[in-house]
């Protein structure tokens, strides 16, 4: 009897240091990642200085600034409450700082809560199902996977009509 009782001590106390006690490491948030690009040539082009965006019908959002002149992405949250976001896309340049310029990119999507694990807890994962956007500077939003998971990759694609230069330019 006393063997039992110690060899389910033994188990217990086995299974008890095995679990993994440093919690989640993983990202908990599905936040779709945007990366900015030039419809002429579909190189990446850098939004940092020359574009602000904030959220549309959203009480207290704030404004979602890149974080240097260099950014050519931004991460573009979404709210499980609701089935769709509108962010409106404001271009800083002094002769498009007109809010007539703005243009506006709204996601409609559903929301479905995930559960990843008892340390990591719940996420919600998003599933775009239509994309309408204004095409002042917008040239098209193509969305790369429609499922947003924490997987940090670039899931949606903003197009802008942008004025090329020569890369070669002809010789004299």
């Amino acid at each position: 009897m006393r063997a039992g009782f110690f060899a389910i001590l033994l188990v217990l106390l086995t299974l008890a240091l095995s679990c993994n006690t440093s919690g989640c490491l993983d990202n908990q948030s599905a936040i779709p990642l945007a990366g900015f690009y030039s419809s002429g040539s579909g190189r990446g082009i850098s939004i940092g200085s020359v574009m602000q965006i904030h959220g549309v019908g959203a009480p207290g959002d704030s404004l979602l600034s890149a974080s240097s002149a260099s950014a050519s992405s931004i991460y573009l949250p979404m709210r499980s409450a609701y089935s769709s976001v509108s962010w409106c896309l404001h271009y800083t340049q002094s002769d498009l700082a007109d809010p007539a310029f703005n243009d506006t990119v709204t996601f409609e999507y559903t929301s479905h809560p995930y559960f990843a694990s008892q340390e990591c807890g719940a996420m919600y994962i998003y599933k775009i199902e239509r994309v309408k956007h204004t095409t002042h500077l917008v040239d098209s939003v193509v969305v790369v996977d429609s499922t947003i998971t924490n997987t940090d990759i670039e899931r949606l694609r903003f197009y802008f009509r942008t004025a090329e230069t020569d890369e070669n330019p002809p010789e004299e």
